[in-house]
């Protein structure tokens, strides 16, 4: 079934892969915030949620390019 605003199929795909990232900032804001300061992991898993959040940010013109 096609919309003006693209198929379900895509609609679904966008939220799943949002749902996925979010998840991804959610634990790495968790094992930042239980993390000792000196922890060698904390700059790898800042590098993630950066990573993450730039993917998020991106969602939109995906989800425009899809239609």
């Amino acid at each position: 079934m096609a919309t003006s605003t693209g198929t379900a199929e895509e609609s679904d795909l966008i939220h799943r892969l949002k749902n996925y990232i979010c998840i991804i900032c959610g634990f790495c804001e968790l094992l930042i915030a239980e993390s000792a300061e000196d922890d060698p992991r904390r700059e790898d898993l800042a590098e993630i949620h950066k990573a993450a959040q730039a993917a998020m940010a991106m969602m939109p013109d995906v989800a425009d390019r899809m239609r």
